[in-house]
């Protein structure tokens, strides 16, 4: 049995995957963690990853560093995306991660960063011959991608990342409605603008990864603890998301946090998060949403397998 190991170093949140394998690629998750540490705070006014966020980020990785020596020390592939790759001092995150937790990282491009990500979405998903939009929510960036089964037809990249969406226009909670509307106003126009970018074809599936998604799955159906295998492959009707963004409009962080399913460091940008994947839903005319748990992490190491890195 061989291991690998895979880290996405997103702008909210940062993500381990350790795998063990046999020689017909039979995999068995060894260990799969994620902190909320939301690296991109406040980029849209710095354009730097501030010091409090990247000691949060370091100190992460110092645990999952930790993570891999005990199972043996895997080849590990560390990748970084929107954050990262737009700060002024994403160069310097990368020496400063390097010389503290011996984890080397690249910083990769977004149309990697899309590829990488339908790669691990369908990894469990059948796709043959459908036509597909998969989105990716970030916390700096959503990435957009229409394909038919694989084959990429197009895609792009975009900034309605959660932290940034929040940062601009959400700030009261329970949420104000004007606040809400102006939100909504912004992400139709963008979306508008991305559907026309993405004008190949209408897809018949629409496919959500990342947090925001795998959030609204558990909280929609009261899965806790946490369980990948019970959310991943759910399907959301709009209705339910509707029903359920009303609920949390109303409440306060607070209340939102003792809801058990919500993970806690998600209670303020659950609201952007759920206004973007019901556009998104409303914009390319596609109900239900389905859900994928398997992302760029599983990505990353199927191409590393592919082009047989170490």
């Amino acid at each position: 049995m061989k291991k690998i190991a895979s880290i996405d170093i997103g702008s909210n949140t940062v993500r381990l995957l350790i795998l063990e394998f046999d020689e017909n690629r039979d995999f068995r998750i060894l260990a799969s963690r994620r902190v909320i540490t939301r690296l991109g705070e406040g980029m849209d006014i710095h354009g730097q990853l501030m010091k409090p966020r990247m000691s949060a980020t370091l100190s992460a990785l110092s645990t999952f560093r930790q993570d891999c020596l005990d199972h043996g020390n895997p080849p590990l592939h560390a990748v970084a995306t929107s954050a990262v790759r737009e700060a002024t001092n994403g160069e310097e995150f990368v020496r400063l991660a390097r010389k503290e937790t011996d984890i080397k990282i690249e910083i990769i491009p977004w149309e990697e960063e899309a590829r990488l990500t339908l790669e691990g979405v369908f990894w469990k998903i059948p796709h043959e011959n459908s036509k597909i939009l998969t989105f990716d929510i970030g916390g700096g960036s959503t990435e957009f991608i229409l394909s038919e089964g694989k084959n990429i037809a197009s895609f792009c990249s975009s900034s309605l990342g959660v932290v940034r969406l929040t940062e601009k226009f959400i700030h009261q909670h329970p949420v104000d409605n004007a606040e809400y509307e102006n939100l909504t106003a912004h992400l139709r126009n963008e979306l508008q603008t991305i559907k026309e970018k993405l004008s190949a074809f209408m897809p018949q599936v629409l496919i959500g990864t990342a947090g925001t998604v795998t959030t609204l799955a558990a909280l929609i159906e009261n899965i806790y603890p946490y369980d990948p295998e019970k959310i991943h492959g759910t399907l959301l009707p709009r209705q339910d998301i509707e029903t359920l963004i009303q609920d949390l409009k109303g409440k306060s962080l607070n209340e939102r946090l003792a809801l058990k399913p919500l993970e806690r460091g998600r209670e303020d940008l659950i609201i952007a998060g759920t206004a973007l994947v019901l556009e998104t839903m409303q914009t390319f005319q596609c109900d239900p949403l389905l859900v994928s748990e398997y992302s760029l992490r599983e990505g990353i190491i199927l191409k590393a397998l592919k082009t047989g890195a170490p």
